[in-house]
């Protein structure tokens, strides 16, 4: 008598594997594209109150704060920041992997300065440079 092993996976059983890996693929796949998103919004988070200490610490040295309106990070970085000593190099942006530039839409973290009322905004956005995402002040 002869016995026969089974010795692998027949086309059906292997279909259906596949069939589930797929399925489970497009469940998951939705669910990390955002949490990658919404972890790279922290990252500009972060570097938005990174850049409030470095205003605030130019305002320690020139008794003022940088007076300007409506700039790029990178501007407010090349122009003031980093002249002033107060900080070394212009941050990378999460979302491109490359130091921030004036062009940038996603994760744009943008200055403005009221010299009425002796206030400055910092202002970060979204993916898409829609959505406002953080604004720090210096009322707080």
């Amino acid at each position: 008598m002869r016995h026969f092993f089974r010795r692998g996976f027949t086309i059906i059983e292997l279909l259906i594997v596949m069939s589930v890996i797929s399925i489970l693929i497009a469940f998951l796949l939705p669910t990390f594209s955002k949490v990658q998103e919404r972890s790279k919004e922290m990252a500009v988070k972060s570097i938005a109150h990174n850049v409030k200490v470095a205003v605030e610490s130019y305002n320690m040295v020139n008794e003022t704060y940088p007076i300007a309106s409506n700039i790029s990070l990178r501007n407010l970085y090349e122009n003031y920041l980093i002249v002033a000593d107060v900080a070394n190099s212009i941050p990378k942006n999460p979302f491109t992997g490359k130091e921030y530039q004036d062009s940038d839409v996603s994760g744009k973290i943008v200055y403005n300065y009221d010299m009425a009322s002796n206030k400055y905004e910092i202002i970060a956005y979204n993916k898409t440079g829609e959505k406002v995402i953080l604004k720090l002040t210096n009322d707080e």
